[in-house]
């Protein structure tokens, strides 16, 4: 399966799983655009988890509302997928996802197959409410492999993090460092 599709699959689920929020967030303008891959370096990757011996994050350039970047690890199957969205109704999807007043919906496929919604832990990420999923509902299209899914939003952001061999403690180290940025 090419990467593109399997960046795309996932950062779609991404966008469908945690389009919610962490508490009230009014932002006085609108966000400016931010490239994914910014929000952390290869030297605070690295210290979190092994990296490609290669290592070159795929960054997608940015649309009008977001922006996403591959970070490769080490061991075959190891990568993390970061997706960094300013759009407000995105916003407003994840606030609304995540204040516990609107029920998840599952989906369906087009296929016909219906897709539990995923089930989200609240932690606490530096002082910042972030929602954690171990296990995405869907696997990566042609494999029994599930992703876990970690999101938080700050400053009308919201930061999405899939990722497949990473501990919770990773995911938070790393949505950390890319929440101190924005």
């Amino acid at each position: 399966m090419e990467r593109r599709s399997l960046v795309g699959i996932v950062v779609g689920l991404s966008l469908i799983g945690i389009s919610a929020a962490c508490g009230s967030t009014t932002t006085v303008s609108p966000p400016k655009p931010v490239e994914a891959c910014s929000l952390m370096s290869k030297s605070e990757a690295a210290a979190i988890f092994a990296l490609a011996s290669e290592y070159r994050p795929e960054q997608q350039a940015s649309t009008n509302e977001q922006s996403y970047c591959v970070y490769p690890g080490s061991t075959n199957g190891t990568y993390l997928i970061v997706d960094v969205n300013w759009s407000q109704a995105e916003l407003s999807t994840f606030e609304k996802a995540h204040d516990g007043h609107h029920p998840a919906a599952v989906g369906t496929l087009p296929s016909g197959q219906s897709v539990a919604a995923p089930r989200f832990v609240k932690v606490t990420v530096d002082g910042d409410t972030a929602y954690w999923s171990a296990r995405q509902p869907l696997p990566i299209s042609g494999t029994t492999n599930y992703p876990s899914l970690m999101a938080a939003t700050r400053n009308g952001y919201v930061v999405s993090l899939s990722a497949m061999g990473l501990t919770e403690s990773q995911n938070e180290q790393i949505l950390s460092t890319m929440l101190r940025r924005l």
